[in-house]
């Protein structure tokens, strides 16, 4: 039995009520979930478990994502969708099958990722207007609430300029308020693209709605090899961002 995604639904939405299916070791396992996997270089969603029967709570500290069905298409990466969500707990509880949770999200860790995650593909977008194809140098990716960073194999370094180059052109697609798509293949409901401007890349993660919420972004880099080359991506606290986050747990 899969867990039915409610983020793909209602990414705001930060409570759901949900049906224990599977216990794990350190890991439990719902019918559904508001809490984003670990999966394409975005950490995991941490949050609370509370028991509907007595009330308890029991903290999740990540989210990862097992089983589910490969899919292979002409025109996207090869993934595994329809997965099983684990949340990840420290907790010598016995659990019952069938039993009812209610699990609550730490929305503003949420929030700031999201927000990073779509700050990197941002700043991916300008990469490539000025290195064509560079997008295709890329060997790793890290995207948590603090910052987000693209891992290039690349024989050049960046320089200072072609740095702040990067960041005033983000704060230019930022400063004219252009609306962030999100959809699916039409082949596959999981198979999602992120589309912002004429740029459109594959990507199932969790994304902002508009360049205006990456207001404030910082550019930089970092050497971490003689041929590699690391882009790092910084977006201020967003108060007005975390506000779209509601309470509904339907």
């Amino acid at each position: 039995m899969k867990t039915e995604k409610i983020y793909y639904k209602n990414q705001f939405q930060t409570s759901c009520e949900a049906i224990l299916i599977e216990s794990i070791e350190n890991g439990l396992i719902f019918d559904r979930s508001i809490a984003y996997p670990e999966g394409g270089g975005q950490i995991g969603d941490v949050g609370t478990l509370i028991r509907c029967k007595d009330g308890s709570e029991i903290p999740f500290y990540n989210t990862t994502k097992i089983k589910g069905r490969n899919i292979f298409l002409n025109d996207f990466p090869s993934i595994k969708i329809e997965n099983q969500i684990v949340h990840h707990i420290n907790s010598s509880f016995e659990f019952e099958k069938d039993e009812k949770f209610l699990i609550k999200l730490d929305h503003l860790k949420r929030a700031q990722t999201t927000l990073h995650h779509s700050g990197l593909h941002l700043a991916l977008m300008v990469l490539e207007e000025m290195f064509s194809g560079i997008d295709k140098k890329i060997v790793g990716a890290k995207i948590t609430d603090k910052y987000g960073r693209l891992d290039f194999s690349i024989d050049f370094k960046f320089t200072p300029e072609q740095i702040v180059n990067i960041e005033t052109r983000c704060n230019e697609y930022i400063e004219k308020n252009i609306p962030i798509e999100v959809f699916p293949h039409p082949e596959e409901n999981e198979a999602l693209y992120w589309k912002c401007d004429n740029y459109i890349v594959p990507c199932g993660g969790t994304h902002c709605e508009n360049t205006k919420d990456l207001k404030g972004i910082k550019i930089k880099r970092k050497s971490i090899g003689k041929l590699s080359e690391r882009l790092i991506v910084e977006i201020p606290f967003n108060e007005q961002f975390l506000s779209l986050y509601s309470d509904s747990n339907n």
